[in-house]
């Protein structure tokens, strides 16, 4: 059985053997990949949404030179807090990427011999086609955190990597005492990246909000600096929001720069999903 739910009726999906299927007769195929595509069509995205190939490429290449290892090791250490007194652990990455981050857990919470199953999805089919090519041992789906096709208390964990906060979907996915690790950038992250690239570079706003049905439990962050230059600042620039709203030109500025030192900077907010008292929507 799988833990996907189907996006057409909600009805649980049984795996056949090449096929997740709902009782209601609706059938999604499995790619030969192992991932299968539960993204429903809507206005709200285009046809191919999320990532493109190249952005995932550079994302993978830039991620396995190990340069974000301290916030992939913070991830791990949190994740690893969290499920050390469960019997077992379900977490959900509600927009996994690549996989990267989801690979380097699943080895430590083999290592630490805790017992888990990780489910991710992401709106990108190239991503996730990316992550179920490499990390076999992840349940994917490709699919929006706007509409998360899987029932209701149905993760102990749900991670949310630099995704969009939607915490009605986060808040139903989640167990009661369930946990949403919200990882954010820090208020000085990539500034040297920045420097490079703007006349006018700007802080990141920090994040300390509250939503509704969660309560904040811990705020821990993972500091550093790295040195990049070429293909590698490239990549980099790539896998941030600021690619989309620049033009090319900075690819070539960011080129002919030479090593460029910048601060990292990682946010990790922890919330725990609030019980609903007894008198509610009574």
């Amino acid at each position: 059985m799988s833990l996907f739910i189907c996006p057409k009726c909600k009805e649980q999906l049984n795996k056949t053997a090449n096929a997740l299927v709902c009782k209601n007769g609706h059938s999604f195929d499995v790619a030969r990949q192992g991932y299968v595509n539960l993204l429903m069509p809507n206005k709200r995205h285009s046809v191919s949404p999320g990532d493109s190939r190249e952005m995932v490429l550079s994302r993978r290449r830039f991620l396995e030179g190990g340069k974000y290892e301290i916030f992939s090791d913070k991830l791990n250490e949190i994740v690893a807090v969290l499920s050390a007194n469960s019997q077992k652990t379900t977490i959900i990455d509600c927009g996994c990427g690549e996989g990267y981050y989801d690979g380097r857990l699943c080895e430590q919470l083999d290592k630490l011999k805790i017992n888990y199953e990780l489910f991710g999805f992401d709106i990108s089919k190239e991503a996730v086609k990316a992550a179920a090519g490499k990390y076999k041992q992840i349940s994917l789906a490709v699919a929006s955190t706007f509409d998360i096709p899987v029932k209701e208390n149905t993760a102990d964990i749900a991670l949310a990597i630099f995704s969009p906060m939607v915490e009605k979907e986060f808040c139903r996915i989640l167990k009661p005492n369930g946990y949403l690790i919200y990882a954010v950038p820090g208020v000085r992250h990539l500034m040297g990246l920045k420097e490079a690239v703007y006349d006018e570079p700007y802080e990141n706003t920090k994040k300390d909000t509250m939503y509704n049905g969660f309560r904040l439990t811990d705020r821990c962050s993972a500091t550093g600096a790295i040195t990049v230059s070429g293909e590698e600042a490239v990549d980099l620039f790539k896998m941030t929001p600021y690619y989309y709203k620049t033009e090319l030109s900075a690819i070539d500025k960011i080129r002919l720069k030479g090593e460029i030192e910048t601060e990292i900077q990682f946010d990790f907010l922890v919330y725990k999903k609030e019980e609903r008292k007894s008198n509610e929507n009574i």
